[in-house]
């Protein structure tokens, strides 16, 4: 497999049945080591929750991006699964604004 590119959305189990997830670490990372840091996808609404990303329809899935929670994900787990697609150049935008509160970035 190539490498995860930031933004993409892909389907992972890790041990909670198969779930989408985007890659949030940068591509050079990607590119250079076996696993990338991402963020899971929900489809519970998510309101008034900072650091929940809406999912708008550009993107390829319904639902909302938690910026806050974030898991290592190993190649393998991902090459198993499949791409849903990458997110909106908008909406890649508002999960940098969110990664910045969930980090505590200034």
């Amino acid at each position: 497999m190539s490498a995860a590119l930031r933004g993409q959305i892909y389907w992972a189990d890790v041990g909670h049945g198969r779930k989408p997830w985007v890659v949030v670490s940068n591509n050079q990372r990607n590119r250079n080591l076996s696993t990338v840091l991402a963020a899971r996808v929900t489809t519970t609404p998510k309101t008034g929750i900072p650091t929940a990303v809406r999912l708008g329809p550009a993107d390829p899935l319904e639902g909302s991006v938690l910026a806050d929670d974030l898991i290592q994900l190993f190649d393998d787990e991902i090459a198993a699964g499949q791409s849903a697609g990458a997110l909106s150049p908008a909406t890649v935008l508002e999960l940098n604004r969110a990664l910045g509160i969930a980090l505590g970035l200034p």
